[in-house]
């Protein structure tokens, strides 16, 4: 019965029928214009892109690197002292009680580096 009045039912459900088939056959053929359109909001995207990894290399970013890595690096350094060491059989307690105390730093430090990328990313997927 639905289909019996959806052929001679109102002229507003034959209009649906026929804007719907003229869209889907539409979305077949890629035509210039729309490669066109596509390409342009592609490369208005590189552009943002570029313009968000030159913000990276800013006095800020090269700052946060500066004041991470040598915290980090010496915090790596000695938990790989401490490996070495416990391959050898060697007990240093010295050096692993500065991983203990360097690790929470260096946690910081991360967090301190990386904090505005990933706060970035989130407030990114917001809009």
């Amino acid at each position: 019965m639905g289909l019996l009045s959806l052929l001679g039912g109102s002229s507003k459900s034959l209009g649906k029928i026929i804007d719907a088939s003229i869209a889907g056959a539409d979305k077949l053929v890629f035509t210039p214009e729309e490669r066109a359109d596509y390409d342009r909001k592609l490369q208005e995207m590189h552009l943002e892109f570029v313009r968000l990894s030159a913000n990276e290399s800013s006095v800020r970013s090269v700052t946060r690197r500066l004041i991470c890595l040598p915290i980090v690096y010496s915090w790596l350094g000695l938990i790989l002292l401490s490996v070495y060491a416990d391959a050898l059989g060697r007990s240093m307690p010295a050096v692993t009680s500065g991983v203990e105390q360097l690790q929470p730093v260096a946690m910081l430090a991360i967090t301190f580096y990386l904090g505005r990328h990933i706060a970035g990313t989130f407030s990114a997927g917001k809009k």
